[in-house]
């Protein structure tokens, strides 16, 4: 039993899908007027996450997350570069996807694009007209929050006058109240158009949410996400229009939102000189190590980013790596019962810390404990080939959550010359050189061959 904390009602509750066994999620997606920045890395991996756990747990997942490719923002940047939104829509939407691959975020099963969508959309907004929710004015057609008595459920936050209820600024268009807001705005010069009953325009940005999650997964949909700063107003308005034009309540069954990601303890901002792309991130850091650094988080926890955090999570990683490396090396032959109770001891631990809102954190502390116990079976030379490999391959079944393990097998070839040294080195040793013998190891060590010595005589491998 998966249990969910629900945003709306603020509590945890048991997932029950709509229907048996498929998961319909909907992730509010990028606004392609530049590179995504960390802060939706960590929003797309959370989620990515959240979405093997339940494919792990043997749903399927139909997975929406739409791309907003008509907003004000991009109309003021493709006016500054002198192109359109459209050739600058395609090109950062070509980047987000080539960023999103490389931080293994596992694609979607539908990217619908809000300018291939602009009929669809408009029957919303007809369907809004029509039931009484919206009125138009000479600029545009607004939501009239007035008509929706529940208004602020989902946030908590209650219409007030110092409330727009957009993230752009509204003084510059004609509305009866500031909580109103705009589901299409009227052409002005220099700004891209579609043809619509109240005359050409473009859509608001809510609208587009609604209409793209109910056509592309009904209604109601399972699971709706997005980061924190999304729940007012933009999710808020979203269950105003998508309950007021289809009827149907809840629109969505659970809300789920991820935490801030801070920089240094400080929001991220152009401003402050502290924004990172994830083109920027990449250049600097793997892009296996930020995952670990993100997956290993609560998904609702505000994460600190920091040269520090990444350099504990490239070491921890690297420690896990590590390990994986030991187990294949292991020769001794027999059943791979001395690991048996571990591993089962693990997989309940595991499946427990997950199954309680994706507690990750708990997760991989099972998994810590897991490299621990095994870890000391080979140092007391208790592992047998059977029992690594049963450990292998329980580890690729748990990554297959998370992915970021390397389960590459090492390369078993030393040179000639490396050979040698150890032989010296084993002579030096029963002559009781130790010192001579030190320096050979260290040695060695530069040169990425680490030796372990055993009851049975000197093992090594590559780091």
């Amino acid at each position: 039993m998966v249990v969910i904390h629900n945003t709306l009602g603020d509590k945890k509750q048991e997932f029950v899908p709509e229907k048996k066994g498929l998961v319909r999620m909907y992730v509010c997606g990028p606004t392609v007027y530049g590179p995504a920045h960390i802060g939706h890395a960590r929003t797309y991996i959370a989620f990515d996450v959240i979405r093997r756990y339940f494919e792990y747990k043997g749903f399927e997942v139909k997975l929406v997350i739409n791309i907003t490719d008509v907003h004000d923002d991009m109309i003021e940047e493709a006016n500054k570069l002198n192109t359109t939104i459209f050739e600058l829509g395609d090109r950062y939407t070509k980047r987000f996807f080539e960023d999103m691959k490389a931080l293994r975020v596992k694609p979607a099963s539908a990217y619908p694009r809000v300018t291939k969508e602009i009929d669809a959309i408009i029957e919303t907004i007809k369907l809004l007209y029509e039931k009484g929710f919206a009125y138009e004015t000479n600029d545009g057609v607004y939501y009239d929050i007035s008509k929706f008595p529940e208004y602020g459920k989902l946030s908590g936050i209650k219409p007030n006058k110092s409330i727009t209820g957009t993230r752009v600024d509204t003084d510059k268009y004609e509305k009866k109240k500031a909580q109103d807001f705009a589901l299409w705005k009227k052409a002005k010069p220099n700004e891209p158009y579609w043809p619509s009953p109240w005359g050409d325009g473009r859509p608001g940005w809510h609208i587009e949410c609604s209409t793209m999650s109910t056509k592309y997964l009904g209604l109601p949909i399972d699971i709706h996400g997005g980061a924190v700063d999304l729940i007012f107003p933009h999710h808020e308005n979203e269950i105003a229009q998508s309950e007021a034009a289809y009827g149907i309540k809840p629109f969505v069954k659970y809300w789920m939102h991820t935490g801030f990601l801070t920089i240094r303890g400080q929001k991220m901002s152009k401003s402050l000189g502290n924004f990172i792309t994830v083109p920027e991130l990449l250049q600097k850091y793997d892009a296996r190590v930020f995952r670990f650094f993100i997956v290993t988080k609560h998904y609702r926890s505000q994460i600190d980013f920091s040269e520090e955090a990444m350099e504990q999570a490239k070491n921890s990683l690297k420690r896990l790596d590590e390990f994986i490396q030991r187990l294949y090396e292991v020769e001794l032959q027999g059943n791979a019962s001395v690991v048996e109770p571990i591993l089962s001891e693990t997989k309940v631990s595991f499946e427990k810390a997950m199954d309680n809102d994706f507690n990750a954190p708990a997760a991989w502390s099972a998994i810590f404990k897991l490299e621990t116990e095994v870890n000391k079976l080979m140092n007391e030379n208790k592992m047998t080939r059977e029992a690594a490999q049963a450990v292998i391959e329980f580890l690729k079944k748990i990554d297959s959550v998370f992915d970021v393990l390397s389960f590459k097998k090492p390369e078993q070839k030393l040179t000639a010359e490396q050979e040698k040294l150890i032989k010296l080195r084993e002579q030096l040793r029963r002559e009781k050189k130790f010192e001579e013998a030190d320096k050979i190891r260290e040695q060695l060590a530069q040169q990425g061959i680490i030796l372990i010595d055993t009851p049975q005589g000197t093992k090594w491998r590559k780091v």
